[in-house]
Order: C-alpha cells, then structure tokens, then sequence
C-alpha cells in the first residue's frame, strides 16, 4: 500500500485528492517495483477496505464510499473537495 502523510506540510498535498494522486503515482512509477519510498507499507490485503479509485493516465480520482464511510479519516475540507455534501449539525 502506498500512502503520502505529508509530513513536511506541503501546500499542494494538503488535500486528499492531491496526496491519493502523489501514492499513486509512486505505485504506478517502474510498475511492478514502485517509487523507493518510505511511504509504502505492505498489508495484509484483508485489512483494507476500497474506497475509490484512480485512472493512472489522468489522476481522476473516484470515490464510491459514502461521507459516512470516510468521514472518520477524512476531514471536512477534503469530503467537500470531492464533491460530497456536508450536512449542518
């Protein structure tokens, strides 16, 4: 699994469209060996649960999980940015 924590904080990774887009990339870089990053863990595939997808030759990103099933890990900014509406509490 590739992942991007931007840790450095850096401004065009602070949604999580732009970070899903960066571990993709580094996945599909030198495909099957990937990008040699830290930013890589394996799993156990049991212990993941998809929730969307990407097309590799445009970076489209498309969720099929609901706001409820991401809302968890995901924050407001970020379920706003791919489209869900956020309900008033």
């Amino acid at each position: 699994m590739y992942y991007e924590g931007n840790v450095i904080g850096a401004s065009n990774l602070e949604l999580y469209r732009a970070r899903a887009a960066q571990a993709a990339s580094r996945m599909l870089h030198n495909y099957p060996t990937g990008y040699p990053t830290r930013a890589r863990e394996d799993v156990d595939p049991r212990e993941l649960i998809e929730v969307g997808s990407i097309e590799s030759r445009t970076g489209r990103l498309e969720i099929t999980a609901t706001a409820n099933e991401l809302g968890w890990w995901i924050g407001p900014a970020d379920l706003a940015d791919l489209g869900f509406r956020l309900e008033a509490r």
